[in-house]
């Protein structure tokens, strides 16, 4: 059984990419910040997935937050969170959980995983800005 995890699998392009893997029979888990809406999303996309909490901006929580999960086949980091910081309008604690998320919490993400990486893991980001 392959094993894929979707961190940010509860919306948009990490939905799509959940619902593939879903539909052709891997254990799927998405994550989202809350774990409600990630249950919820897990059971509208069905087969074996579930739903985990996982906040990258909060990189200190990522590894215990995935330390039920023992296996990964596949990997895709598509968490980003969307939003406007102009210059004239600039939001420095929007700024700053924007690079935390994608520099820290992508990095922590995959060292938190990667003793569990089977031999042919692979690891994807993708995300549309």
């Amino acid at each position: 059984m392959t094993t894929s995890i979707i961190v940010g699998g509860s919306s948009g392009l990490g939905r799509a990419v959940a619902q593939r893997f879903a539909d052709r029979g891997d254990t799927v888990i998405i994550t989202s910040r809350t774990t409600a809406h990630a249950d919820t999303v897990a059971g509208e996309i069905g087969g074996i997935t579930r739903g985990l909490a996982v906040d990258l901006s909060r990189p200190e929580t990522i590894a215990a937050a995935f330390g039920e999960v023992r296996e990964v086949d596949n990997l895709v980091i598509t968490a980003i969170k969307q939003g406007v910081n102009s210059l004239a309008d600039f939001d420095i604690a929007a700024a700053i959980e924007s690079v935390t998320t994608k520099l820290v919490g992508y990095t922590e993400t995959v060292r938190a995983l990667r003793d569990r990486f089977t031999p042919g893991a692979s690891v994807g980001h993708c995300h549309v800005d």
